[in-house]
């Protein structure tokens, strides 16, 4: 079987033999109920490829969809579209009036495919022109396809004016798309990150935000009834290949790549790209990390001022996570819609998700690679130590662990972090991160009547009770321990408590002292 890997034009992949996971069915019920849409989803989702099929759709070739559920549905001749389709998600757009010189190049391709000349310079006259012309010279209605929409800002979010300068750019270019609608058979964004208090959405007002709706749940991903139907082939190669029985096969694959949920229904999604990887190759990996981490999200992590809260088990509305401020990001609606949490529950009387990490390969991959990204060290060295610290935890050493977390934070180059290692979250952060890869239950602000514990680990035999000072001494961090009653919640528990006060140099950026009561 061929798999698509990375491929996204739906012409491609059938053509090419490739294996296609039917959803024209869904698709089917998407162009006949509206005509402004917008769909968010974590990147390598297959957000491209649904707008290919969508392209293909519109254009009336039927026979790329022959033997597909669509054909089915709609068995007659199909009707035609002219079809505007904007991708934005390969370019960086890290200049002064770069974003508005690629629109604009994009534009004039769009004119030059159709034979039209708008004699327009702005983007925005521009555009409406195209689309007005089009309806115009074919005497039909224009599709508007526009894959990956905030790909321009998010990819800027550490450079706030060339992002303001792409947010003005973008509010007068898609401005012109609502006034439009007399034009327009269909039109849809996609992207990763909704931003609320944007004037892209309020000036798009019409767009119906499909990314928490039930009929649309599955339309970028893979289901479980879907994996066994088109990739049950793959499925029993990799059970070979690892000498399982063909379920045990899918639960590993269950395990590490579904788990995604986008409706209160809970309908389980596979990460497409995951699964079509690990099946090409024959091997679980961490492919969806492989491909890297969204620029945005390891700029809020190097923001020292940034609290981290628990992630396993968050409760939140929905307008919680169904947008986020441009100007300043929500660490947990961030992480939702990016893809590193996702809803496994919902309490319907309070109106309330919980979150917590989709399947194995986040859970590992997020810690694993957010680590070395937020300490400056090359995985290798991070996955050496790990072993050492998760030795020192389960064997109920504090002073082996307290040498292990040394030697760890001596490798970091000083000046790598000389602008965060006066803040106490710095610290706590890579140890959290460090905490969770290894595979502890750790908590960082565990709340307790009189105040909050900055690290606590627990395990099977022991307790690991931890607080943190800058500047300050052992001493007084284990006696604001003792002070502040942290112990007393775990009086009843029969596992060793082990109360590690630490101190940190600001200069050195290093362990300076530590007490273990």
């Amino acid at each position: 079987m061929k798999y698509p890997v990375g491929i996204q034009s739906f012409e491609f992949i059938r053509r090419g033999g490739y294996v296609y996971v039917d959803k024209t069915d869904v698709i089917h019920h998407l162009v006949s109920s509206g005509s402004y849409f917008f769909l968010g989803r974590p990147r390598r989702f297959g957000k491209s490829l649904l707008l290919s099929t969508l392209e293909a759709y519109f254009q009336g070739r039927k026979e790329l969809f022959d033997g597909l559920a669509i054909d089915r549905l709609q068995p007659d001749e199909w009707e035609s579209y002219p079809v505007v389709r904007i991708d934005l998600s390969g370019q960086n757009f890290n200049s002064p009036g770069e974003f508005t010189h690629y629109l604009k190049g994009y534009l004039e391709d769009i004119e030059t495919k159709f034979d039209l000349n708008t004699f327009a310079e702005d983007i925005s006259t521009k555009f409406r022109r195209i689309v007005q012309a089009l309806h115009a010279k074919f005497n039909k209605k224009v599709v508007i396809l526009i894959d990956e929409y905030d790909s321009p800002l998010t990819r800027n979010s550490s450079k706030p004016a060339l992002q303001e300068e792409i947010r003005g750019e973008m509010q007068g270019f898609y401005s012109g798309i609502k006034p439009l609608a007399e034009h327009v058979r269909f039109c849809m964004l996609t992207g990763v990150t909704k931003y609320g208090k944007l004037s892209i959405f309020s000036t798009l007002n019409n767009l119906d935000d499909i990314s928490f709706d039930e009929a649309y749940s599955s339309i970028c991903g893979i289901t479980d009834s879907e994996l066994r139907e088109y990739l049950g082939d793959g499925l029993n190669r990799l059970a070979r290949k690892y000498s399982l029985p063909v379920e045990a096969a899918y639960q590993k694959m269950k395990d590490y790549y579904d788990g995604y949920h986008f409706s209160e229904k809970l309908i389980d999604i596979y990460n497409p790209f995951s699964v079509m990887s690990a099946l090409s190759k024959e091997r679980l990996g961490e492919y969806w990390f492989e491909t890297g981490t969204p620029t945005m999200l390891v700029d809020f992590l190097r923001n020292p001022q940034k609290e981290i809260p628990e992630l396993s088990g968050i409760r939140v509305r929905r307008e919680t996570i169904s947008n986020i401020s441009l100007f300043q990001p929500q660490f947990v609606a961030l992480l939702y819609q990016t893809g590193y949490l996702t809803i496994k529950a919902f309490d319907a009387e309070r109106d309330r998700y919980t979150l917590d990490f989709p399947n194995r390969e986040v859970r590992l991959g997020f810690f694993s690679s957010l680590l070395p990204i937020y300490a400056h060290l090359q995985r290798s060295e991070t996955d050496s130590v790990s072993e050492n610290i998760l030795d020192a935890i389960l064997e109920g050493s504090p002073e082996k662990l307290i040498s292990c977390l040394s030697s760890f934070l001596a490798s970091i180059p000083s000046g790598l972090h000389k602008h965060t290692g006066k803040y106490e979250s710095h610290y706590q952060l890579i140890l959290y991160l460090l905490f969770r890869l290894i595979g502890t239950s750790v908590s960082v602000e565990y709340q307790t009547s009189d105040g909050f514990i900055d690290i606590l680990i627990k395990t099977d035999r022991y307790i690991f009770l931890m607080e943190l000072k800058v500047d300050g001494t052992a001493s007084e961090a284990l006696a604001q321990i003792e002070e502040k009653g942290y112990p007393l919640p775990f009086a009843a528990d029969s596992r060793t408590l082990f109360r590690i006060g630490i101190s940190f140099d600001s200069k050195t950026r290093r362990i300076n002292d530590y007490l273990i009561g």
